[in-house]
């Protein structure tokens, strides 16, 4: 496993709106998951451009959310792995 991410001054609020506004992996990267920041921006982008924007906004909306509840754990006092995802599904692709 990796490190584990800790922070009590996280809103999950700014990170999901960072990670709407910021290729889906703003918010990521602002919460130290620097990895998945790279490959959700790379998956933004590829998966974007191969369907000429069609999945761009259900991709970012699924990134954002992903967001604010790792956002909502930080907030809560709880640590985070560099990987670890919100929502369950997103296990197939961030993984340790």
């Amino acid at each position: 496993m990796g490190e584990m991410i800790t922070k009590p001054d996280a809103n999950p609020i700014i990170l999901a709106v960072c990670n709407w506004f910021g290729w889906g992996a703003l918010g990521y990267f602002l919460m130290g998951q620097k990895k998945k920041a790279l490959i959700a921006a790379v998956m933004f982008w590829l998966l974007g451009g191969i369907t000429c924007g069609a999945l761009m906004v259900p991709i970012i909306a699924v990134f954002a959310y992903d967001a604010y509840l790792l956002g909502q754990k930080l907030q809560n006092g709880q640590s985070i792995g560099e990987n670890e995802n919100g929502l369950e599904f997103l296990n197939m692709i961030f993984k340790d």
